[in-house]
């Protein structure tokens, strides 16, 4: 009886083992490491997406919009509505770390502020009301040390595109 005792012992000491090793596990993998080559996204929301009216900024054209330096990323690509009037842009960014891809948010953010206030000017203008709420409408994402954003009236269709390629290249 004894015997039967240690042994349900022993066994209960090795299921809660067990138990917090894989708990332990579960919560330290967290979310995959993503490695994306930001030329090859581009294609493919290109495929997708019309971008046949747009041009690529350069690296000092970027710094000029954003502020956002060459140190600051390890891949960027901007690409830009050629109608000046419009305010669509593509840009994917991949920063040096997480906390620079944060910094690189919120700069995005005073921009498409920025965007907003110029617009809330000439809303009386429905072409430019109609443009106010689609910048405002267009959401950036992060996913780890990568920062999205397009301001287009296709924004969730892109946001999909990104999601889905960042899905199936993991």
């Amino acid at each position: 009886m004894k015997n039967l005792k240690n042994i349900k012992g022993v066994i209960i000491l090795i299921a809660l083992t067990i138990i917090c090793s894989c708990s332990v596990m579960l919560f330290s993998c967290g979310e995959s490491e993503i490695n994306i080559n930001l030329e090859d996204l581009a294609k493919v929301i290109g495929e997708k997406i019309d971008l046949s009216d747009t041009i690529r900024y350069s690296d000092d054209q970027i710094n000029d919009y954003f502020g956002i330096t060459k140190d600051d990323v390890a891949q960027i690509i901007m690409l830009k509505e050629m109608d000046v009037l419009k305010p669509e842009i593509l840009i994917l960014i991949e920063a040096k770390d997480k906390e620079t891809a944060t910094a690189i948010e919120v700069k995005l953010k005073k921009y498409k502020d920025t965007i907003l206030n110029g617009l809330k000017d000439y809303a009386a203008d429905a072409e430019n009301e109609s443009r106010y709420y689609m910048v405002e409408a267009c959401e950036i994402l992060v996913k780890q040390q990568y920062v999205f954003w397009g301001i287009n009236p296709q924004n969730k269709e892109i946001n999909d595109i990104i999601n889905d390629y960042i899905k199936n290249n993991k």
